[in-house]
């Protein structure tokens, strides 16, 4: 039925603009002024109609609360009765003189000219996303060069943002499951459409972008589940491909708003602005390799060591009571080239009560432990937070309160509520934090969760406001090839995501080398403690001293270890491997070198800086890889060779399988 010619509820149909399945669109005027109404088909109002919660109440609700001026305004809507006595339904609209930008893209128009138009979307999508419906903003869903008009004057209007689920059925399933144009349509939407967040429009945004920069879409299909597939499982094509005259700066903007991961995406659209604002997207982050000692108790060794060394330590504060001179020598330089750990994931146990120097920290709980329940009380985790702040308040590189996500004493569903958790300390205590302070977040976890939720742990931990990161994970022994292999990409992924440092706490040493080769800022360990972390660690009533000693042979990437009393057995092994050059056991014999602790873990500290700075040397990516798997090969060949008089063979033990499982990872 054309209502051309027609006055109905004041508004005269002047001229029919299209029409689909769901209807017609008019051009109307009313007292002088024009709209657009949409006027939907019988069919489509006699179905949707019997029920209460319909789409076309629901979506019209949404558009009597959405305001923007880069948003088609919603002006009114009503039935009326056709001539066959017919009800017939009219949304009314804001009239907006202009073209799709897919038709103005036809046309040739200057970079500077797209930016200036695209950044007009975003503040459109912005205003969307900033429109509250039952406590959650609007999603588009729809967003593509058709639903963008341009008028003359370069202004800008988004439409169909609520009217996309209600006025073209015909795109939606039987379901409901599939909503959008499939090129437009992020990985995650794909999938399951309607379960998506703001991301899913960010990504539509970034193939519009690249559609209005290059005049060509990112992937090259000839049919729908070919294209379906590449979205799912490929990269873009790069923009510079079609357009060698976009910068850089931009063609990492929409690489990174069209990233398949959602957390490797801008998390909003105010980030997404902020990229064209203050060019905040950079190249990756490069960073030279470092090694951290993480200082414990060794206040003679690290004043030795400093006198000819620049040093990086982490330093644990718990030991502040029991070991003043250390304390004392770092607050008097300081604290420089010092993060502080707060040592608060040991609070969350009850054995922390028995542990030496944890229960004098002004933030440790008077009764029971630092619990979920604890942290969920805003009063209390206001104090916590205050607590902490005015402990660490004379470092200079502090981590931000931290617990163990993975905690054994919770039951496992309780680990995305640790997560969450720990996120609000770091978005709360970083607020406290003087802005010339850098602050470090922790992620401490068991293995096993960070392998199998490591995409859903980077979205939570990508955008907290901090200045690098430090990973400790638990569980390290059982690392096999693929577990190896994940650990090893969570580390890339959350470095070059987020382009702040990343370091590796408390790993076996060829594994932290393989990450500085591999790009990871650095690794941290123990001069005389652990090697690894695990949560047996922090739920022991006492800090564990070993009774081993442990002497660091480049030869086998590894400390070895032997009884510190049996010097002879150290004799040994030392005089196997021809001994050691470094500063520290030039001039002194095996019996010297092993009889006291001082000079081994200064031989380790030194030969830990060397090391690192050996693969900082190599400049080429796939040279450090050849250089470190040379290393790990040489390694294994040496381990084999150890007559068994001097040490029992290696190959049984989770070292020898972890250089294995390393050499078949890098390779």
């Amino acid at each position: 039925m054309n209502l051309v010619g027609s006055e109905i509820n004041g508004y005269r149909f002047e001229e029919a603009l299209g029409s689909g399945s769901f209807g017609s669109v008019y051009k109307v005027s009313k007292e002088g002024q024009l709209y657009a109404a949409k006027v939907l088909a019988e069919t489509y109002i006699l179905d949707e109609f019997k029920n209460d919660q319909n789409r076309i109440t629901r979506e019209i609700d949404v558009l009597k609360k959405v305001k923007g001026d880069n948003l088609i305004k919603f002006q009114e809507d009503f039935f009326f009765e056709n001539e066959f006595g017919i009800k017939e339904y009219v949304i009314v609209m804001e009239y907006f003189s202009g073209k799709t930008l897919r038709k103005y893209l036809k046309d040739d128009v200057e970079l500077d000219v797209l930016i200036s138009i695209f950044v007009k979307v975003l503040n459109g999508v912005k205003q969307l996303h900033n429109t509250i419906i039952d406590t959650e903003g609007i999603i588009h869903r729809d967003l593509k060069p058709d639903n963008i008009l341009i008028d003359d004057s370069l202004n800008v209007k988004i439409i169909d943002y609520g009217l996309s689920k209600i006025v073209d059925f015909s795109s939606i399933t039987s379901t409901g499951t599939q909503i959008g144009s499939p090129l437009y349509m992020s990985p995650e939407q794909l999938k399951d459409s309607k379960h998506i967040d703001y991301r899913a429009d960010i990504y539509a945004l970034g193939v519009i972008l690249y559609e209005m920069v290059t005049k060509n879409i990112p992937y090259k299909a000839t049919t729908l589940p070919e294209l379906l597939m590449k979205i799912l499982n490929e990269p873009i094509i790069p923009p510079k491909q079609y357009n060698d005259k976009i910068s850089d700066e931009l063609e990492h903007i929409i690489i990174k708003a069209t990233a398949k991961e959602q957390f490797a995406r801008f998390q909003t659209i105010d980030e997404f602005i902020d990229a064209f604002n203050s060019k905040a997207i950079q190249d990756e982050l490069k960073t030279l390799g470092k090694y951290y000692a993480w200082v414990y108790k060794e206040k003679d060794v690290t004043i030795q060591y400093e006198k000819d060394n620049e040093a990086d330590i982490i330093y644990p504060l718990h030991v502040q009571g029991w070991q003043k001179g250390l304390h004392k020598y770092l607050l008097e330089k300081e604290f420089a080239n010092v993060i502080i750990d707060p040592s608060t994931q040991r609070l969350s146990y009850v054995a922390f009560g028995n542990t030496k120097g944890l229960v004098e920290l002004p933030y440790a709980p008077e009764v029971g432990v630092i619990s979920l329940e604890y942290l969920q009380n805003p009063k209390m985790r206001e104090q916590y937070i205050s607590k902490w702040y005015n402990s660490v308040r004379m470092g200079k590189k502090l981590i931000l309160p931290y617990h163990y996500i993975s905690n054994t004493d919770y039951p496992v569903d309780k680990i995305e509520d640790w997560i969450k958790m720990n996120i609000q300390l770091i978005d709360e205590s970083s607020k406290v934090v003087e802005q010339d302070k850098e602050k470090y977040a922790m992620i401490s976890i068991g293995l096993s969760h960070l392998i199998f939720q490591a995409d859903r742990i980077l979205s939570f931990f990508v955008h907290a406001n901090v200045d690098g990161f430090i990973v400790q994970v638990s569980d390290m022994k059982q690392l096999n090839e693929q577990s190896l292999g994940s650990y090893i990409d969570f580390m890339i992924k959350l470095q070059k995501y987020t382009n702040k440092p990343v370091v590796a706490l408390k790993v076996p040493i060829p594994l932290g080398l393989v990450l500085v080769a591999k790009g990871i800022h650095g690794f941290s360990l123990g001069l005389a403690s652990i090697d690894y972390f695990d949560e047996q660690y922090i739920k022991e009533e006492k800090d564990a001293f070993n009774i081993y000693s442990k002497f660091y042979f480049p030869q086998v990437l590894s400390f070895l270890s032997y009884p510190k009393k049996d010097t002879f057995a150290f004799e040994q092994i030392y005089n196997y491997f021809g001994g050691c050059s470094c500063k520290w056991c030039t001039g002194k014999d095996a019996i010297t070198i092993g009889t006291g602790d001082k000079g081994v873990q200064l031989h380790h500290w030194q030969m830990m800086s060397e090391e690192v700075e050996k693969i900082n040397q190599i400049g080429n990516y796939d040279d450090k890889i050849s250089y470190i798997l040379s290393r790990i090969e040489n390694a294994l060949s040496n381990l084999d060779s150890i007559p068994k008089d001097i040490m029992s063979s290696q190959k049984n033990t989770d070292y020898y399988k972890l250089l294995k499982n390393l050499k078949k990872v890098l390779c």
